[in-house]
């Protein structure tokens, strides 16, 4: 199916447009690329390196590509030291709404002028005060509040100056004491207010028009033992589309992280997270996963007619984000 590949968001090893990555854009047709640090060497390099990657994509797709970055900020921002490094979530929380306003605003103006429109930020993970998580740094706080209030923030302030911004680790980490890029971390606690009080943040942020959100590989026990948040319709679907009134684009996070790929093929994947109105699914590190995704969401979509409404809805959410960012593209 010619289409299946617009699901696919994609990580590459180099630092210009070379053979390779011209062969995963022309073969697989991707909806987006990711960048990494791996990718940048420069200022100078790296807007180079976008600008002529969108322009072999538009000639040979018809359409441009989405490029994301995880720009959060402290421990985990691609950008530096080319561009300017941003404070952890923690550090500009203290500091309080003016910070993270403005620190948002500058982000987005890095962004901008790279030609990136999408940021993997904000973390929403409720992260309990005075344990060693390893999410650390990365959370606004340890309330429902806190980080409600400085997620808004960042949100309305990035995309007030034209950068999406991606909720993220839904239904939240806060709880999970193991990192999924090595395990598979299980939340065993199955009180459903519990889990209601990890979600504060992402209906906060869907309130405020966030336009993406990116759901964890955590199992939650109270809403479903068996399946991965990635994974699941009951959290994805049922209750982020469904109860909570999540109308833009979901990203699975990175396939290539050991809680995924050591434990579902890429026929499982693809068959679930489709099922779960997902709409791009991250294959970050190895380029020898693209192959087998793209077939198996190939496969999937010619057997399966059920998930020809998840694809269309898909279609038409990537088409919204795509008039936002590529105006004079879409007329």
């Amino acid at each position: 199916m010619s289409e299946a590949g617009i699901h696919l968001f994609i990580g590459f090893r180099g630092v210009s447009p070379d053979e390779e990555l011209n062969y995963l854009i022309r073969e697989y047709r991707p909806g987006g690329i990711v960048l990494f640090k791996r990718n940048i060497t420069s200022r100078a390099q790296l807007k180079a390196l976008v600008s002529a990657v969108q322009a072999f994509a538009v000639r040979e797709l018809k359409r441009p590509l989405f490029f994301a970055i995880d720009q959060e900020g402290g421990s985990v921002q691609r950008l530096t030291p080319h561009f300017s490094p941003i404070p952890s979530a923690r550090s500009l929380a203290e500091k309080g709404e003016e910070a993270v306003a403005q620190w948002a605003a500058v982000c987005a103006a890095d962004l901008r002028e790279i030609g990136i429109q999408i940021n993997f930020a904000p973390v929403l993970d409720i992260v309990p005060g005075g344990d060693e998580h390893f999410m650390g740094s990365r959370s606004f706080g340890s309330t429902p509040a806190k980080v409600s209030e400085l997620g808004a923030v960042w949100i309305e302030h990035l995309q007030a100056n034209g950068i999406s911004a991606t909720a993220k680790h839904f239904p939240g980490l806060g709880l999970a004491r193991l990192d999924p890029h090595h395990f598979a971390p299980v939340i065993e606690d199955d009180n459903e207010d519990n889990f209601r009080s990890h979600l504060v943040p992402f209906q906060s942020a869907i309130s405020a028009g966030v336009d993406c959100v990116m759901s964890s590989h955590a199992v939650y026990r109270a809403v479903d033992p068996i399946y991965p948040a990635t994974l699941s319709y009951e959290i994805n679907h049922r209750w982020l589309r469904e109860r909570m009134g999540f109308k833009g684009v979901l990203f699975a996070d990175d396939l290539d992280m050991a809680a995924i790929s050591e434990n579902y093929s890429p026929e499982e994947s693809a068959f679930l997270g489709l099922s779960c109105s997902t709409d791009f699914f991250l294959l970050c590190q190895k380029s020898e996963s693209i192959e087998p995704m793209h077939r198996a969401l190939c496969d999937q979509l010619q057997r399966n007619q059920s998930l020809q409404k998840f694809h269309s809805d898909t279609i038409q959410r990537l088409e919204n984000l795509r008039r936002f960012h590529f105006p004079d593209l879409c007329k």
